[in-house]
């Protein structure tokens, strides 16, 4: 009805929207994991199309809609101003844009955070960061003695999804007020901004 919000589907269609074209969504595929059998280039080519889809600004592998300089010079408005117009609050629009849009920002300013705080007990999600990083960032000759070329490809991928898993079990693990405390700045942020989707 036009008095309604915007339902949990619709809502559900815009975050998924927001995170098609990421290294996960692709991983999650058999096709990920069904390769022929390849020689030592195709292996490389591989690995390669791996590490340019984790730079550093990204490393859940995240298509971010926004360099980071533009993020943090988007433009504020304090919020939608109120209308007498019947139908949908322009607040609760306006929060169904900006937040499906710049979903990929707040997931991974969410993964540094979470990330900065398993620094302090070493927990799972540091040492499956450090798996990711190490793998992208050794040479292939310091590797070449103890593992294949054919195999540094797939155990990135290895590497990318226990990463995910990691992030999303500190997320569940994080107290319930946290929890809240971080919809309620996400939400405060989207409503804030200018109206970014719509432009």
């Amino acid at each position: 009805e036009a008095g309604r919000g915007p339902s949990v589907a619709a809502w559900a269609a815009a975050a998924e929207a927001a995170i098609s074209g990421s290294l996960l969504q692709e991983l999650l595929r058999r096709e990920a994991w069904s390769w022929p059998e390849m020689d030592a280039a195709g292996a490389e080519e591989r690995f390669a199309e791996l590490v340019e889809r984790l730079p550093w600004t990204s490393p859940l592998g995240m298509v971010l809609p926004l360099s980071w300089a533009e993020f943090v010079s988007l433009d504020y408005d304090g919020g939608p101003k109120r209308t007498s117009k019947r139908g949908t609050e322009p607040w609760v629009l306006r929060l169904q844009r900006n937040i499906p849009f710049l979903l990929a920002h707040y997931v991974t300013i969410l993964f540094f955070l979470t990330l900065l705080h398993a620094l302090s007990n070493f927990g799972f999600l540091l040492l499956a960061a450090a798996a990711q990083a190490g793998l992208i960032l050794a040479p292939a000759e310091a590797l070449a003695g103890a593992l294949p070329g054919q195999a540094r490809p797939r155990l990135l991928q290895v590497a990318h999804l226990l990463l995910w898993l990691a992030f999303l079990r500190s997320i569940w693990l994080l107290h319930l007020f946290v929890k809240l405390l971080v919809v309620g700045t996400v939400a405060a942020h989207a409503y804030v901004l200018a109206d970014v989707a719509a432009k």
